[in-house]
């Protein structure tokens, strides 16, 4: 990791992104029909029935509210509570996340997720002015693709779309492929007998062994305690793990309030446009 000095503010990296994204994002478009999931393995089908997809709003955006969140930064490490802001959008292929906390009870941390147009970046400053990181990798990039992919069924329109395809498995179990121009990624999607979507796990992502060194782990996400949301059933709790040879490494605790899915996702009055050139 590198550190380097200055004033740094994810959060206007963030903002301006976000702008962009939502500027260029279509209006609610149709509904999603019984013809539309036809196609889809038959587990994935009950999903989008038994969550009460079916007849609603085809969108091109998605905020997903996180009401409560936390971290660990690497194994052993104890949890830090965050505060997250996430966006996922359908026709671009795109996924925004601003996450801030304070480290060590009083120094602030902001952190930049963000998989667009095929490029991932994650940038992470302390106080505005310790740079922590700001990683575009390739492996980086995959690994924003395999999240964006485990996601797709929390916004079904993106799990409509033509790059993402479905291979049937069993009764409980699909997979998908995700594609974007020479990113390909896959996983499994498992489900339970309410039809519930329970468990994705897939083998593409890296994990960063040491600084700058990456391999390729087996990682899970796991959701449950769903709950309706606008009308709609919605995973409560997320977690993420990491399956490392020493034992699992789970990084990611999340509790999801709802969703608010199309122009009603749009940012609040708060959030400013695109200004001045900050890095």
């Amino acid at each position: 990791m590198t550190i380097s000095i200055g004033y740094y503010s994810p959060k206007k990296r963030y903002e301006k992104e976000l702008y962009k994204l939502l500027s260029a994002t279509q209006e609610a478009y149709g509904v999603i029909t019984e013809r539309e999931i036809n196609h889809l393995p038959e587990p994935v089908q009950r999903y989008f029935r038994t969550s009460g997809f079916i007849g609603q709003p085809r969108v091109d955006v998605v905020e997903i509210i996180w009401a409560d969140s936390k971290i660990k930064l690497g194994p052993g490490k104890n949890w830090t509570n965050l505060q997250t802001y996430q966006y996922n959008f359908v026709s671009a292929k795109s996924r925004l996340a601003y996450m801030r906390a304070h480290v060590a009870g009083v120094i602030p941390f902001e952190g930049r997720d963000r998989y667009s147009g095929g490029q991932g970046n994650m940038f992470g400053a302390l106080g505005k002015i310790v740079k922590l990181f700001d990683n575009s990798s390739r492996e980086v990039s995959l690994g924003g693709a395999v999240v964006l992919l485990a996601e797709s069924l929390l916004e079904p329109s993106i799990a409509l779309q033509e790059y993402i395809t479905w291979e049937p498995v069993d009764k409980k179990t699909a997979k998908a492929t995700f594609s974007d121009g020479d990113i390909e990624v896959s996983g499994l999607f498992f489900f339970n007998d309410a039809g519930e979507f329970i468990r994705f796990e897939s083998n593409d992502r890296p994990y960063e062994v040491s600084p700058g060194v990456y391999e390729l782990k087996p990682f899970s996400i796991e959701l449950g305690e769903y709950h309706e949301s606008g009308g709609i059933k919605v995973a409560g709790q997320v977690y993420a793990t990491w399956h490392l040879e020493d034992g699992d490494f789970t990084y990611w605790d999340g509790k999801i309030g709802g969703l608010k899915r199309g122009q009603a996702g749009r940012p609040r009055p708060t959030l400013s446009k695109p200004g001045s050139d900050e890095k």
